[in-house]
């Protein structure tokens, strides 16, 4: 049967080419379904998604909403009394993480700082709380007495004082900002992008593209889709979104896109930051639906996946930033010697 299947193969002209063509279709297909299907195993497995919390995803999910109340601090108008669900919630996280695993992991003891400047900001401004947070506020701080975190408080001159620093010195110099100001150049924008492209990426395939939105109303329709920017994204003066290219991809390389993505969005940060852009990135973690209503509001090609927003604007006079201490390199590098 075999050998009747190849002799008719060969005898009809191109049949035998569109036959082993759909052959590695089919082939292709099934196997990259394996392979989502690991994948989705793996992530929903491990992640905070699971039924078991593990110590990790509890500290992950302690830090995410620390940063919030961090953001909330540095906000252009700081509405106080902000965040009294937040708060709450967050003192039961940081409890109930005390009991399973202590109370000396670096980011847990930051994050009881940061209640501990939020409880200080409203004495020194004479607000009340409520009862119920009063009373949770000096519970966790006899529990953990720790000194107030300070968020970063920041000029206008010294923002930008680093920009012909050595690496180490303007890397650092480099923080998310949440304070707008004016105006920036669609120039600076191109000058900060003609820069980024010296990223590297996967056989200079190059799968990033950088969508510039200078129409304000647009902006805010945009933003409207993401829920990270309240409070200061109405500040924003221009919106980036990075997308990255499908098309580029190739079998078993669905990571890469998103790798290539990042390693391209932080030469655009420090690009930005180089051309004086001050800019803040904005998760683009939505449902199929803010995808598709995003893609109404702006010509991207369906075959490029959005990646990130980044909201940007130039910085006023004074300012805060939030102070978001990393992790210790002891806490991210893992030598392998043997």
């Amino acid at each position: 049967m075999k050998k009747k299947l190849r002799q008719f193969l060969k005898n009809v002209p191109g049949l035998k080419s569109a036959y082993l063509l759909a052959c590695r279709v089919f082939l292709n297909r099934w196997r990259m379904r394996k392979i989502f299907r690991y994948d989705q195993g793996r992530f929903l497995k491990h992640s905070p998604n699971s039924r078991s919390l593990t110590e990790e995803g509890a500290l992950a999910a302690i830090i995410m909403t620390y940063h919030v109340v961090e953001k909330g601090l540095t906000m252009p108008d700081m509405r106080l009394g902000f965040g009294r669900e937040m708060i709450l919630g967050l003192i039961a996280s940081l409890n109930e993480f005390a009991d399973k695993y202590g109370t000396n992991a670096p980011q847990f003891i930051e994050a009881v700082r940061v209640i501990a400047e939020y409880k200080k900001i409203h004495d020194e401004a004479k607000f009340e709380l409520d009862s119920e947070r009063s009373r949770a506020i000096s519970a966790l701080l006899e529990r953990v007495p720790v000194e107030p975190s300070h968020q970063i408080e920041m000029t206008r001159e010294r923002y930008w004082a680093e920009l012909d620093s050595p690496f180490e010195t303007f890397s650092a110099s480099r923080h998310s900002v949440r304070h707008f100001s004016g105006t920036i150049s669609e120039e600076q924008i191109r000058n900060a992008v003609a820069l980024a492209n010296n990223a590297p990426s996967a056989c200079n395939r190059q799968y990033t593209r950088v969508h510039c939105v200078s129409d304000l109303k647009k902006i805010h329709e945009c933003l409207a889709l993401q829920n990270g920017n309240r409070g200061f994204g109405h500040l924003a003066d221009k919106l980036l979104i990075l997308t990255t290219d499908l098309r580029c991809a190739w079998g078993v390389e669905r990571n890469d896109i998103f790798t290539n993505a990042g390693i391209y969005l932080m030469n655009l940060c420090y690009a930005l930051h180089k051309n004086k852009v001050a800019h803040c990135m904005l998760n683009w973690s939505v449902s199929p639906e803010k995808d598709r209503a995003l893609r109404k509001l702006i010509d991207i090609e369906e075959a490029e996946s959005v990646v990130v927003f980044i909201a940007c604007g130039d910085v006023p006079e004074k300012f805060n930033l939030a102070s978001s201490p990393r992790k210790s390199v002891e806490a991210v590098l893992k030598i392998h010697s043997k």
